[in-house]
């Protein structure tokens, strides 16, 4: 079952080309949804989450702000972490903030330089926040996000006191309005932040992951198909292949071992794709699961050495010469991309003199045609890995029977080997096999399903022997040596993210979380011997609470205000705080003192009172 479902097709080749026209000058912008919500109130150390969906045909985002509060800015850094109230945009999942007096100084900084959410091109991937202020009107574009799911925080004071049970809670409320407009271009033939640019389409193929994707490798395909555009006839190569190597990544021994299977061949011949005067045209192919390499190359590229044809690629939104996030001149050579991420990628492509390529201004150069194709490739029969010749497992999530917070469940790979009823299993007997290297590599995805980004992906390694195993974990991709979101082994990890936890690991075990996890696919990667004689017991499981709130404090799920996640969080004792209750607010000693200071300043207000009695 695993094999069959890890030959699924790979690539959904979609493939579109935009090519940028005249401006539509009567073109504007639909809204596409709207969210109002008059009045949320918060009280002291209180916070809520909102989600907010970007489609892929979105244009701008319109975010308006209004609270009860309007503090100067020059007053801001004057304030208390517990009297600071601020608003929080984040991709992908809900967002904690980090209460360091480094990120609070930045937080700050950005905001009194900028007075908005900074620069969200460079830092899309992590909390942006502002402060509490009268009215905020946000305006961001899609060429500065990318679509997808986003998620807006409210945080009325910050601190590990936030989640501390109080008997009375100090502070001042806080109430923000908010109202929220996506707009979007009317028609796919538009394009841009105020859908003023005209775009041409061209399809290789009209295959959707939706439509028994599995088909993709069944078919052996090497037909071309005419398609009628304003500008010519464009011809399209539409190729799959089955079991061909890459001579120029496996060896002679490797080769008879593996089947390399290059999924997807797009071309476009010489006389289809033509650029000059500064034109720039854009193509997308989606990876719909985990493949080893996208390389694109040119061919015939008729012009003087003085010119170079440039690519470039981002993920999930249209690269630009300033932003992107591979670039490289394929008229000298091809442009790889090793181990993509699931999704959605573009390419652009233009023309550029070499003594110029420093200078914004459009190269004036006359038309020029050329070919132009990309590859994306992947292994068959559950491989994975740069030569496939590891092992790869999809994971299927098996809902608890009595759960304690939506969503909560665990994982075990769909091959028979483990049980449905058993929440952990055996390691060792899915470790691959390599006699040419000290380590080898096994990897396991999972599914981490819609609504439950505000759960926890937990795992536990538990060996009747010294643990020697590495974990690579990365959402959407293949992780690897040079690429992964969080690692971690017996000694040490990644912990610089506050959205991960290495803790309670010892010499046997080894117990690793990932807060809040993106919803979607991930994988994580063992890195291991060869040759192993332990018994290694793994358990993964999607959870709410980290360690139950270390027995500290009691876990809670709540749904976002759009109703669409659930999200966890702990309610501390009185003692503690934090995330997880980790943070001790209050010693022993200390309890005893406060009590015995509370108990003794009653005691001496019974004279005073006895007295003013007496006294009428």
């Amino acid at each position: 079952m695993a094999a069959a479902r890890w030959a699924a097709a790979l690539v959904t080749l979609g493939v579109v080309g935009l090519a940028m026209g005249p401006r539509a000058c009567d073109a504007q912008p639909v809204v596409l949804s709207n969210y109002g919500q008059s009045r949320l109130s918060l009280k002291p150390y209180d916070w809520s989450y909102l989600r907010v969906d970007l489609p892929a045909s979105f244009s701008s985002i319109t975010m308006n702000f209004a609270t009860n509060r309007d503090i100067p800015r020059e007053h801001l850094r004057d304030l208390p972490r517990s009297d600071i109230a601020i608003i929080c945009l984040m991709i992908a999942n809900p967002p904690i903030p980090d209460i360091s007096d480094y990120y609070l100084d930045n937080l700050l900084s950005n905001f009194l330089a900028v007075g908005s959410f900074g620069d969200m091109n460079n830092h899309s991937n992590l909390a942006q926040c502002i402060p509490f202020q009268k009215n905020t009107t946000i305006v961001l574009t899609n060429d500065q996000i990318s679509p997808g799911v986003w998620y807006i925080g409210y945080f009325n004071g910050l601190g590990s006191a936030r989640t501390q049970s109080k008997m009375i809670s100090r502070g001042r409320a806080r109430s923000v309005s908010t109202s929220i407009t996506v707009e979007g271009c009317p028609t796919s033939a538009l394009w841009g932040p105020y859908c003023n640019q005209t775009i041409e389409m061209i399809a290789c193929s009209q295959f959707s992951r939706y439509n028994n994707s599995r088909d993709l490798l069944g078919q052996s395909i090497d037909t071309q198909r005419r398609l009628s555009t304003r500008e010519n006839n464009r011809r399209i190569s539409f190729l799959s292949r089955s079991n061909h190597p890459i001579g120029d990544q496996l060896d002679s021994n490797s080769t008879s071992l593996v089947g390399v299977e290059n999924l997807i061949t797009c071309a476009i011949s010489n006389d289809s794709l033509c650029l000059g005067l500064g034109d720039m045209k854009f193509y997308f192919f989606d990876i719909v699961n985990l493949a080893l390499h996208v390389k694109i190359t040119a061919a015939n590229f008729g012009l003087v050495q003085r010119a170079s044809l440039i690519c470039y690629l981002r993920y999930n939104a249209l690269p630009q010469r300033v932003l992107h996030d591979y670039s490289g001149d394929i008229s000298s050579a091809p442009l790889v991309i090793k181990l993509p991420n699931i999704g959605r990628w573009y390419i652009a492509v233009e023309i550029l003199n070499k003594t110029e390529m420093n200078n914004s201004t459009s190269p004036m150069l006359d038309t020029t045609c050329f070919s132009f194709d990309w590859q994306v490739t992947g292994c068959l029969n559950g491989k994975a890995g740069i030569n496939c010749s590891w092992e790869a497992y999809v994971l299927q999530r098996v809902p608890k029977r009595n759960p304690s917070v939506p969503f909560e469940s665990y994982y075990v790979p769909t091959d028979g080997r483990a049980l449905l009823e058993d929440s952990h299993f055996l390691l060792e007997q899915f470790l691959s096999n390599s006699f040419y290297e000290q380590f080898a590599w096994t990897y396991f995805l999972l599914d981490v399903p819609q609504g439950s980004a505000g759960a926890l992906i937990h795992f536990q390694l538990k060996s009747d022997k010294e643990l020697n195993y590495e974990l690579y974990l990365r959402y959407g991709g293949l992780p690897s040596n040079d690429s992964w979101d969080y690692y971690a082994n017996r000694t040490s990890s990644s912990n610089g993210s506050i959205f991960f936890s290495l803790q309670n690991s010892t010499n046997s075990d080894m117990d690793l979380s990932i807060f809040y996890a993106k919803e979607g696919t991930w994988c994580f990667g063992v890195k291991h011997p060869n040759t192993s004689n332990s018994q290694t017991y793994i358990s993964v499981s999607l959870q709410g609470c980290h360690r139950n709130c270390n027995q500290k404090g009691v876990c809670h799920s709540s749904v976002d205000e759009s109703g669409l996640t659930f999200y966890s969080f702990c309610t501390c004792d009185r003692d503690h705080g934090g995330f997880d209750c980790s943070d001790e607010l209050v010693s022993p000693n200390g309890h005893i003192r406060q009590s015995v200071f509370l108990i003794a300043s009653n005691a001496a207000a019974i004279l005073p009172a006895f007295w003013a009695l007496r006294q009428k």
